[in-house]
């Protein structure tokens, strides 16, 4: 299941252009920040032999990455304009989402 950049568009209600590389840069961004958090490699499809820590990208975690993805958008620098402070931190919601994919090592 591959994120397009219309979805992307769709979950920022953007309807221009003018924004689609920076999009495409928070889009990579979102997926590789979805992959740490969960110590997972996400995949549209799974290959023939995946790895131990493969992950189908399937609706819930494409929503985690949209989410995560609107939110860089909204936020660009770094810093919550609604409490005027620094928000470094993942979405409550994003983390609700992914919780039960995380991966554990020994």
């Amino acid at each position: 299941m591959n994120i397009t950049l219309e979805e992307v568009k769709q979950q920022c209600r953007i309807e221009h252009e003018l924004e689609d590389d920076l999009l495409n840069g928070y889009l990579l961004s979102a997926r590789k920040t979805v992959e740490n958090l969960t110590n997972r490699q996400l995949f549209d499809e799974l290959p023939e032999e995946p790895p131990a820590n493969a992950l189908l990208l399937k609706e819930d975690i494409k929503l985690a990455v949209l989410m995560l993805t609107a939110y860089l958008y909204e936020n660009r620098s770094g810093w919550n304009e609604a409490n005027n402070s620094p928000n470094f931190a993942i979405p409550p919601t994003v983390e609700i989402i992914i919780q039960p994919y995380k991966f554990l090592t020994l």
